[in-house]
């Protein structure tokens, strides 16, 4: 498709819909021809400000337009029908929201058929190109830290996402989904592509469902690596805070450890740090800085003594990377690569270079396979093995 400009078509035209449209009308490359949600004003708003045709059903859109491109981005449990439609009518590109599905039977659906039609499948799992999370995947992947043998992460939401984000829609929108397909198919994603080539092979969770009573209140669950490693993740999505979101994460190798505030709760300021135990030589440590700030990822160099109860050991040395302050980061990020891939025929495009392959179907159905896993545990209350 390198060289020709793309037709393209949303489908979903709530908070990330309407980003989709805003990005893509920076993007001389895309002609959005065609936008459709169930609710015809809010389709009629879309294609007068983007100039397009308004749609209320996705087989017209298929139907009437001929694609190259689709936004997939209706509420979670919502994503078969578009996604499904959409290789059926031979779109050859689709690029839909998390997760792939919430149900494994339909996730396992759509995997087949696109590989069955060939089609090219990207999920948004957006927090791969954010700064941080692309620091975090550099060190890890170069081992940094040595051989990582323990992480956590608590991503939490205020209970006025369940109960009000979708409008008169909330509540039913929230009990199609969960704080484990809503929230933790974020994490699960980034703990695969953080620790690859290792994958989650068993669960163990448990939930609660006191306060909303129409889905899960939370989920805390560990993950355990076929490398040994054991991630513990938690969600939830009733809390009575100031910010909508809370996100920490900390990772623990054998020879250093990463802290990551990503998005703070009372008292916290954002920030990253990553503390090296047995640091490399400096030139090497000179080169990863420049590495990292060539990728658009600015982090501050620090030597200091290591630590002890009485003090601090002057004849140890070690060395951070840190960065305070906010990452400026937006769900639409990985949009753009992945924009770059389909013009350049790759999984790595110039744009993603360092970074793995973009998130496709492949890893879409892997987050599901592990958050099925964790609900089949919530269940029986034992460990499960991820289906492979």
């Amino acid at each position: 498709m390198s060289g020709k400009q793309l037709k393209a078509g949303v489908i979903g035209l709530g908070l990330l819909g309407n980003q989709y449209l805003q990005l893509f009308s920076r993007r001389p490359e895309i002609q959005v021809v065609g936008v459709c949600d169930v609710r015809q004003a809010a389709a009629a708003a879309a294609a007068a400000q983007h100039k397009s045709t308004a749609y209320t059903d996705a087989g017209a859109l298929f139907k009437e337009q001929r694609l190259d491109l689709v936004v997939v981005a209706t509420p979670d449990h919502l994503h078969l029908a578009p996604t499904l439609a959409a290789i059926d009518a031979g779109v050859p590109v689709i690029l839909q929201e998390k997760p792939l599905a919430t149900e494994l039977s339909q996730a396992a659906t759509i995997f087949d058929r696109v590989e069955q039609h060939g089609t090219r499948l990207f999920v948004n799992f957006a927090n791969r190109a954010m700064p941080y999370d692309l620091a975090t995947h550099y060190l890890l992947q170069e081992g940094l830290i040595g051989a990582p043998v323990y992480a956590e992460s608590r991503l939490d939401d205020n209970i006025s996402v369940p109960t009000r984000l979708w409008g008169e829609r909330s509540r039913e929108f929230a009990a199609g989904s969960s704080p484990a397909h809503f929230l933790l198919s974020h994490v699960v994603d980034l703990m695969h592509w953080y620790f690859a080539p290792a994958r989650v092979v068993e669960v163990f969770a448990v939930s609660q469902q006191q306060v909303l009573g129409f889905t899960p209140d939370l989920y805390d669950a560990f993950l355990i690596f076929d490398s040994g490693l054991k991630v513990r993740v938690k969600a939830e999505w009733i809390k009575h805070m100031e910010p909508i979101v809370e996100y920490y994460s900390s990772f623990t190798g054998r020879s250093g450890s990463i802290f990551y505030n990503k998005r703070p709760g009372f008292g916290v300021q954002e920030s990253w740090r990553a503390n090296l135990s047995a640091p490399p030589a400096d030139a090497l440590l000179a080169e990863h800085q420049r590495r990292l700030g060539e990728a658009g990822i600015d982090v501050r160099l620090s030597r200091h003594y290591r630590p002890t109860t009485a003090g601090y050991d002057v004849s140890t040395v070690q060395a951070s990377f840190e960065h305070i302050g906010g990452d400026q980061a937006d769900g639409m990020m990985l949009v753009g690569p992945m924009l770059d891939a389909v013009a350049e025929g790759t999984l790595t495009p110039a744009s993603w270079q360092r970074r793995g392959p973009l998130p496709t179907h492949h890893d879409g159905l892997r987050q599901v396979q592990v958050v099925q896993a964790l609900l089949d545990s919530v269940r029986t209350g034992r460990p499960v093995a991820v289906e492979s």
